[in-house]
């Protein structure tokens, strides 16, 4: 099993050798809501997790964690449009923020994509990328149920963000 100080317990036990593979169903929603403006923003994802290389010589480790929507969605969706789904799997990001006398209904699939070099010593992230993509749409509503809305729109966000560690 791949060892390094916060691994433990979090990425799974199957993880000793570069191309393996493991898969962690959390689905928990998290809410980025901030009550105010952003009356609803929830988000869920499980983690699909693959070892790319391990370094024993450098004592580094690269991974892939993918973070990808759940096969049951935990996701309060209320009204019944927003439960389809719009990039071919369930909708797992909901953002419905307050504009005027209405509320802008955001509904899709977010998807992250980090590969992170590890240290085999401390655990500490030495590197990372990370890819997030919301794909799905966008819709003016009249009613706090959303059922009276508008024609959709694409939505279509996509942030890149890289880190590394400075010395």
């Amino acid at each position: 099993m791949l060892t390094c100080g916060w691994q433990a317990g979090w990425l799974g036990d199957k993880l000793e050798r570069p191309g393996d593979h493991d898969y962690l169903k959390v689905g928990m929603p998290a809410s980025f809501a901030d009550g105010k403006r952003v009356v609803l923003g929830v988000s869920a994802v499980d983690f699909d997790l693959t070892l790319l290389t391990v370094d024993q010589a450098a004592q580094t480790a690269t991974l892939l964690v993918k973070h990808v929507p759940p096969a049951q969605l935990r996701v309060p969706l209320r009204a019944a449009w927003i439960r389809m789904p719009d990039a071919g799997t369930p909708n797992n990001w909901v953002q419905v923020t307050k504009k005027g006398g209405g509320f802008v209904t955001a509904v899709g699939q977010e998807t992250f994509d980090v590969r992170m070099k590890v240290s085999l010593a401390d655990g500490g992230i030495l590197s990372a990328t990370m890819k997030n993509l919301v794909k799905g749409q966008v819709r003016d509503c009249r009613d706090a149920a959303l059922t009276s809305c508008g024609k959709p729109r694409p939505l279509d966000i996509s942030r890149h963000i890289k880190i590394s560690l400075q010395n």
